[in-house]
């Protein structure tokens, strides 16, 4: 029954009818809602679609900025006319002493000088909005300071010439009504709004045009790495086969023939130092009174091994004579037992010892410089030394990619939310504006 149900049969007609009513105001309100769709605008032609749709509005506002720059040119000529006629003016009493006179004079061209200045500055040729926008806060400076500035002469010459300062004062009130008016007409909440919106959708521009830089720069980055990583396995592969390679076998005989014989002297090197250790205090006291030997005496408690290599005339061997003659004559303050053992050690130390010991010496050497020819001559050194080089320099080239690619994927990550909240803003304020739904696709 047309939405009316047999329960509300019985009520009075007008009551029924406005039952009617409501129920097909409902009906068409649905089908209003579901008629009304979600209009789909592409970023770069968002600012123009803004454009066209604030139009309207933007007309309003214009026509009122219009209105009050026409009255602001207006009140520029009228205070131009006052200027003039207050430059021209003649004095009521010309009589006034001279003084007088210059002082007044001073005073009404510092007056003119500042309004002129002033009223050069009201010409205002750039009708952009946000030009508009930031001459209002200008204005309230360039006002301000005027009144600051030509207070006292103002005073003076109201003195003089009222009638005429006080028409220039009126212009100058007028010129500050305009522009309050000016600064009411731009700071229209739907065009402040729309201005917003514009400013949003500038940034949006910008912020995915420095995205799709960043993700340039990130999937260089990223191949980079690859690349990187790619060059270290390479080096990795080399190193495992020249490990595998006779070159690197042979080095490493010569590396354990070296190391075998070097435990071996150094067994016997060994020996000779903890000798001169138990001599040390013994010896050390015999070089303060055997002049003749004290530097090769300090030489040997220095540098045991290296100065008995270098003792061709086996010195050594004269100073253990004085040494055990001096202790056995308790000459040197030596306690007992560091005595004997003192002479227990330089009795092994004969001449057959070291003569021994010496043949060992240089025999060690000359077999560990030709060792260490033959690895020096293999190259295999020099190739480690390469490898590590070029494994330290793409370890670090690894690590600075590394740190690039994290700084920029959070750059990413970064602007593509910037990117979603700047688009969720836009999309509200012009729901908020206009009343309609839209989404922004980039």
């Amino acid at each position: 029954m047309n939405g009316i149900t047999k329960d509300k049969e019985n009520l009075p007609i007008g009551s029924r009818l406005m039952i009617h009513f409501r129920h097909l105001k409902k009906i068409f309100k649905n089908e209003e809602q579901e008629v009304k769709k979600v209009k789909e605008i592409i970023l770069q032609n968002m600012e123009e679609w803004l454009n066209e749709k604030s139009k309207p509005l933007m007309e309003e506002v214009w026509q009122q900025t219009e209105e009050v720059l026409m009255k602001v040119n207006e009140e520029i000529q009228m205070a131009r006319i006052n200027v003039e006629i207050l430059e021209n003016a003649k004095l009521q009493n010309p009589n006034i002493p001279f003084k007088a006179k210059q002082y007044m004079e001073g005073n009404r061209k510092a007056y003119i000088r500042a309004v002129n200045s002033f009223l050069g500055h009201m010409e205002i040729n750039n009708k952009e909005y946000f030009y508009l926008l930031d001459f209002c806060k200008q204005f309230d400076e360039l006002i301000s300071d005027l009144n600051k500035g030509t207070f006292r002469s103002y005073t003076i010459l109201q003195e003089f010439f009222a009638n005429e300062t006080n028409k220039i004062a009126h212009n100058l009130k007028n010129f500050d009504n305009l522009f309050k008016g000016l600064k009411s007409a731009l700071n229209d909440d739907n065009m402040v709004a729309v201005n917003r919106a514009r400013e949003k959708i500038q940034s949006l521009i910008a912020k995915t045009k420095q995205k799709i830089n960043i993700d340039v720069d990130l999937k260089n980055a990223e191949a980079d790495l690859k690349l990187a990583n790619e060059e270290k396995d390479s080096i990795m592969v080399e190193i495992e086969k020249f490990n595998k390679s006779d070159e690197h076998s042979n080095f490493l005989k010569l590396s354990e023939d070296r190391k075998s014989k070097a435990a071996a002297f150094y067994s016997d090197e060994n020996q000779i130092l903890q000798s001169f250790s138990v001599l040390e205090r013994a010896l050390r006291k015999y070089s303060h009174i055997a002049f003749e030997h004290e530097e090769v005496a300090l030489d040997y408690l220095k540098h045991p091994i290296e100065t008995l290599a270098n003792d061709k005339n086996l010195v050594i061997l004269e100073i253990w004579k004085n040494l055990e003659k001096l202790l056995q004559e308790d000459k040197l303050q030596v306690d007992d037992r560091k005595k004997e053992k003192s002479i227990e050690e330089i009795k092994k130390l004969n001449k057959e010892f070291i003569g021994q010991f010496l043949k060992k010496y240089f025999s060690f050497k000359a077999e560990m410089k030709e060792i260490d020819n033959k690895i020096k001559a293999s190259g295999v050194p020099e190739k480690f030394k390469s490898f590590n080089k070029r494994l330290e320099d793409i370890n670090l080239k690894i690590e600075k990619n590394n740190e690039e690619s994290n700084r920029l994927k959070n750059e990413v990550v970064k602007i593509s939310n910037a990117i979603i909240n700047l688009t969720s803003e836009i999309e509200n304020s012009v729901n908020n504006i206009f009343d309609e739904e839209i989404k922004v696709f980039i």
